[in-house]
């Protein structure tokens, strides 16, 4: 679930869909990833590539990535891969959840070799009570707890702990109904090492994103565009353009597969 990939230390991607949960129906289910996602229809897959756009033309240029996300008949993400081109390095992570869609657990690979893994405990009404990250060893190399979610079942906080329970850093999720709308995470010491706001259309899709990145010797600020060049009979765009400082730096296609 989306709600972990701050834990697992993978990139948020961000949420939509404005309708809430039943209240009797799935009154303990979380909200799809797919909704979380903004896509729209019953999505099977989702590949996008990702391009860098030359410097000298202003056009599509080198591939940078390719992702590919699967979900099951509920709409959850179990499968999620990453492929970078300038190291030849893929990385694939798949997901677990229980019967009422809560996120249990994932185990992520780096070129076919273990790399990490997450166990997530879950109570019988959703609510998550530790989250515990393990090596490629199968050590464990932290623990999360004080999980705190909201009502569809996104992550609002969390205390990460290294192995001997001393405290690793803490973080908080900001949301307007499903959309995440940015985030803070802190160390150890309580300082803020990385925080975001992000902006969304009248569709709920991003905008414009705004992040701080902070390291011991300095601190970095990013402001992120987003153009939608493209959308599919569904509703859900295809191509979307990336620009910094008015200047586009990336292209980025996406191929949905439906469900028959």
């Amino acid at each position: 679930m989306r709600s972990f990939t701050f834990i697992a230390g993978m990139a948020i991607i961000i949420a939509s869909c404005n309708q809430k949960p039943s209240s009797t129906d799935n009154s303990h289910k979380p909200v799809p990833d797919v909704q979380s996602e903004n896509l729209k229809g019953s999505v099977q897959q989702v590949e996008t590539n990702t391009y860098l756009v030359d410097s000298a033309t202003g056009q599509k240029g080198k591939l940078e990535s390719t992702n590919i996300e699967k979900y099951d008949d509920n709409g959850y993400q179990t499968y999620y891969s990453t492929y970078t081109s300038k190291d030849s390095v893929t990385y694939v992570t798949t997901s677990e959840h229980n019967a009422n869609g809560y996120f249990t657990g994932q185990t992520t690979t780096k070129n076919g070799k273990p790399l990490s893994s997450l166990k997530v405990d879950v109570d019988s009404t959703g609510k998550y009570m530790l989250a515990t990250s393990y090596d490629s060893t199968g050590k464990e190399d932290a623990f999360y707890d004080e999980i705190n979610s909201n009502e569809y079942g996104e992550i609002l906080s969390a205390k990460g702990h290294h192995p001997d329970s001393t405290l690793k850093m803490t973080f908080s999720n900001n949301f307007d109904s499903v959309y995440y709308v940015g985030g803070e995470s802190k160390d150890s010491v309580g300082k803020v090492t990385y925080s975001s706001t992000v902006k969304l259309d009248d569709k709920k899709n991003p905008i414009q994103t705004d992040e701080t990145n902070v390291t011991k010797d300095s601190t970095t600020n990013t402001t992120t565009t987003f153009a939608y060049d493209k959308w599919d009979d569904k509703g859900n765009w295809t191509q979307q353009t990336t620009s910094e400082k008015g200047k586009p730096k990336k292209i980025i296609e996406r191929t949905i597969t439906y469900k028959p």
